[in-house]
């Protein structure tokens, strides 16, 4: 059922309460926010193919959220992450067979390396960062830093 209702700057759907549950949905374009999301099924996520640029932070290949299949890594070449976001969640998988420099972007950190500076992701490996708060990022499986 559509909501037809105006929706204004202070507007609340007395319809649409914390607790509802809502199926057969669709969301696109935007955040979902709340204490707690959960859904029944599978998880999707973008899923993209990047070739490593650059090697600064400054001229690395810019990634998104999501899945990213990285290319062209030669030890040099690096990406930089998107800025951090308390659960911001990246999936990175290195599909070359030299190491790819990971750069958090500018004045983010990753793991307890220094801000600004980048760790480095093994040839033909894979790893999840996650966003701590706006300006820390944590590599899953934890990598010596």
């Amino acid at each position: 059922m559509p909501n037809t209702k105006p929706v204004g700057v202070a507007y609340s759907d007395p319809e649409l309460v914390s607790g509802t549950t809502i199926t057969g949905a669709v969301i696109s374009g935007g955040p979902v926010s709340g204490t707690t999301v959960t859904a029944a099924g599978d998880l999707y996520v973008a899923s993209a193919t990047v070739a490593a640029t650059g090697s600064t932070q400054a001229n690395a290949a810019q990634l998104a959220g999501g899945f990213t299949l990285v290319s062209a890594a030669d030890g040099t070449k690096g990406v930089k992450l998107p800025e951090a976001a308390a659960g911001r969640v990246v999936i990175l998988k290195n599909g070359a067979a030299a190491i790819l420099k990971v750069w958090p972007s500018s004045g983010d950190a990753i793991n307890a390396i220094t801000a600004d500076s980048n760790y480095v992701l093994a040839s033909n490996t894979s790893s999840i960062l996650i966003a701590y708060d706006s300006t820390t990022w944590y590599s899953v499986p934890l990598l010596a830093s």
